[in-house]
């Protein structure tokens, strides 16, 4: 996507040797990625996303630059370059979820590649059943409006801050929209339009670590060590009424 940074944003050894995948790049992350020796991480998430002005411990990104430098780690970004690619972000929560893949929502010059994408059900689904499907398998609590039939049959999906898709989830005439981040006008938005469903950001792509590195695998030497990240780095604690408080943890498929 234009702006977006990705690519390399550390330069350190001149070689890779043994890499680190990851949702996103904290403290934990590059203490893992000492333990295995790591001299690479990739990462979705860009770490550095504004210019920086400075290098500092003033400030996260500053800090944890620091730290890669000085351990002579390097680091990559793939974000949205694996948002738009068919077997990526979208995809691997597609399948998680049971859906069968029509196409992408947003289709880029190269086939097969865009941003998003619009799948269907097996078979209808009560918009009850939908949710609860979308909760086992992310693992956090829902928000949703409830598409026009209260029934889901075709659903846009564009895991994480997706809301800029919206116009594009109601033409292509989906009838729920699967995405993240969305503010309470949005869901105003929805309402009698398009069902619209929001499982968290984190909870989307927790999945993107262990997908990146099998596709990894497929194109880098044998040679090369891959490591998946165990760390989990949702910085959001989730509380309920009478409930403890508690962080999502990945919890695979239904």
């Amino acid at each position: 996507m234009p702006g977006d940074a990705i690519g390399v944003q550390v330069e350190g050894e001149a070689e890779t040797n043994r890499i680190l995948v990851c949702l996103e790049v904290d403290d934990a992350v590059i203490d893992e990625a000492l333990a295995h020796r790591c001299d690479t991480i990739i990462t979705f998430h860009p770490l550095i996303y504004s210019p920086l002005t400075s290098i500092t411990r003033s400030n996260r990104v500053g800090t944890l630059v620091q730290r890669l430098i000085r351990s002579s780690i390097s680091l990559i970004s793939v974000h949205t370059a694996y948002d738009a690619f068919p077997q990526g972000t979208n995809a691997i929560l597609a399948e998680k979820l049971g859906l069968h893949i029509v196409g992408p929502l947003q289709p880029t010059s190269d086939s097969g590649f865009g941003m998003g994408l619009v799948a269907r059900t097996q078979s209808p689904m009560p918009i009850d059943e939908f949710v609860s499907v979308v909760r086992n398998v992310c693992g956090g609590p829902v928000k949703y409006v409830e598409p026009t039939s209260g029934v889901v049959n075709t659903v846009a999906i564009v895991a994480g801050s997706g809301m800029s898709f919206f116009d594009a989830a109601v033409a292509s005439s989906a009838d729920t929209f699967l995405t993240a981040d969305v503010k309470y006008h949005g869901f105003h938005a929805a309402r009698n339009v398009i069902g619209l469903v929001d499982p968290g950001h984190y909870e989307m792509e927790q999945f993107v670590p262990a997908g990146l590195s099998a596709i990894l695998r497929q194109h880098v030497a044998d040679s090369v060590i891959i490591h998946t990240s165990s760390v989990v780095t949702n910085p959001i604690r989730y509380a309920y009424p009478n409930e403890e408080i508690f962080s999502s943890q990945p919890s695979g498929t239904v």
